[in-house]
């Protein structure tokens, strides 16, 4: 399996799809998953977009087969965005089209920031500048996954994440986020509460869409509406949904979208 090494303590896994034509040199889309996914999250994307693109998906320090750092680790948004440089520099891949879902759209926000050069565009789904003014409490899932475990939180939460999906689905997506490292789990809820990146927002210079949802608990439209409009070239779409994981939840709109939105930027 793929991996790379980014440095002593750190080791990232990732999944490359690519079914473009040989004689053709596409584009990257540089897919990065919420909390508790890993880069399995992405697979209903693969199929209608691996024509297109290479496809890389990353597991996440701390998810999936990447290395799942100490106890002591000092969780940032910053931290995750140099470990995913790390890996477009081992991959020498010097732009990619950025897409980030959840906690891994306020990481791609981060990247965008720090490594302008490298980004041709950023989509942000469901990934939030700050939870401030969230109906969603990281306090009280810390608590839950201390008493509990990963999967009791995961089993509690589904039905906000995902709307109204068939019960298999919903049970899948329970067992694959109930696998996540404890502690890992643990560290990223102490550091999100207080996570806010809205300062940055004027400063990323990369074509920009925000995919939010119109009924979903994660944050209003006004208040998504509020942060997306300080990125200067950045563009919102609302779709019509109860899920906050909208990349899972409507994985063929949201693909869809993605593509209309770097067509139009390479008809420009």
């Amino acid at each position: 399996m793929p991996h790379v090494r980014i440095d002593d303590v750190l080791t990232l896994h990732y999944e490359l799809d690519d079914f473009t034509d040989p004689w053709t040199t596409p584009e990257t889309l540089f897919l990065i998953h919420g909390v508790a996914d890993t880069s399995k999250a992405w697979f209903a994307w693969v199929p209608q977009l691996s024509r297109r693109f290479r496809i890389l998906r990353p597991d996440l320090r701390g998810f999936g087969q990447s290395s799942v750092p100490a106890r002591d680790y000092q969780w940032s948004l910053g931290g995750l965005a140099k470990d995913l440089r790390g890996l477009l520099d081992q991959l020498q891949l010097s732009s990619v089209h950025v897409v980030g879902q959840r906690v891994g759209g306020s990481v791609a926000m981060q990247f965008a920031h720090d490594y302008p050069d490298i980004v041709k565009s950023l989509t942000v789904i469901g990934g939030p500048a700050t939870l401030k003014r969230s109906s969603l409490n990281p306090g009280a899932w810390l608590d839950q996954v201390q008493r509990e475990g990963v999967e009791a939180w995961a089993r509690s939460t589904m039905a906000r994440r995902l709307g109204d999906v068939s019960p298999a689905m919903r049970e899948w997506w329970i067992k694959e986020m109930g696998k996540a490292p404890q502690q890992t789990m643990e560290g990223i809820f102490r550091y999100v509460a207080t996570m806010d990146i809205t300062a940055l927002l004027p400063r990323i210079k990369a074509p920009t869409l925000v995919i939010t949802s119109d009924r979903g608990a994660l944050a209003s439209v006004e208040t998504v509406r509020e942060w997306q409009v300080q990125i200067p070239n950045s563009q919102l779409l609302v779709l019509p949904s109860t899920a906050y994981h909208l990349a899972a939840a409507h994985p063929e709109e949201c693909a869809t979208a993605v593509l209309r939105f770097i067509g139009n930027l390479n008809k420009e």
